[in-house]
């Protein structure tokens, strides 16, 4: 889910209303045709739906695609890439109900999507000082408590990557800041940030993992 804003939908424009400046009629200018404005009026339509199903098809690359998305940084070089599933529920026999991870090529909202981040090392020397990054795309919702990693320490953002703490440091500033300044909820998240504690071996590959909801 590169992470550049969606283009947002262009709005119509506000009905324009006409000013009487006299009370003569104006000058016949030509024969309107009764089904002029209708046509207009589908076509409009026509192509306000094809870029809402455009904007639509862009959340869902943005949020399935660019498998290049995860910054990292360590020690040594790094190769990192993304898996992205969402979960989905379907009526087994009996109607017994089968929850199982698909592939997220179409999303909707309210879907739970699952990343996993793959970390490996594809050098000869251990990689220490390891930093993993992830822009949450538009629409994605980090959910309480999904985040883990190998001997990670995890920690979010909420001013869209410029400072990194771990949840109870954020609350912890939010109560001890300006007066009436609510605690960051994890709507507020925009990225989320994997600070690994030991080194990654020579050709080995760690799992960073996280949930999240898309609206």
């Amino acid at each position: 889910m590169s992470l550049a804003s969606n283009p947002p939908v262009p709005q119509s424009p506000p009905p324009m209303h006409a000013r009487a400046t006299h009370s003569n009629p104006p000058p016949h200018t030509g024969t309107c045709r009764p089904g002029r404005s209708a046509s207009a009026s589908f076509a409009a339509s026509v192509v306000l739906l094809a870029m809402l199903a455009w904007h639509g098809r862009a959340l869902t690359e943005e949020v399935a695609g660019q498998p290049s998305v995860a910054e990292a940084t360590g020690s040594g070089p790094l190769e990192t890439s993304i898996e992205v599933q969402k979960l989905a529920v379907t009526a087994g026999p009996g109607g017994q109900e089968i929850r199982r991870w698909v592939p997220a090529e179409r999303l909707n909202t309210g879907d739970e999507i699952h990343y996993t981040l793959r970390l490996r090392n594809p050098g000869k020397q251990p990689v220490d000082t390891i930093v993993v990054t992830k822009r949450l795309p538009f629409g994605v919702h980090y959910l309480r408590g999904s985040a883990a990693g190998p001997a990670a320490e995890v920690q979010f953002s909420v001013d869209g990557g410029d400072t990194f703490a771990t949840p109870e440091m954020l609350a912890r500033a939010a109560s001890g800041g300006t007066k009436g300044q609510r605690k960051p909820l994890e709507s507020d998240y925009t990225h989320v940030r994997w600070v690994l504690r030991k080194p990654l071996g020579p050709a080995s590959t760690a799992l960073l993992r996280f949930r999240a909801t898309f609206s």
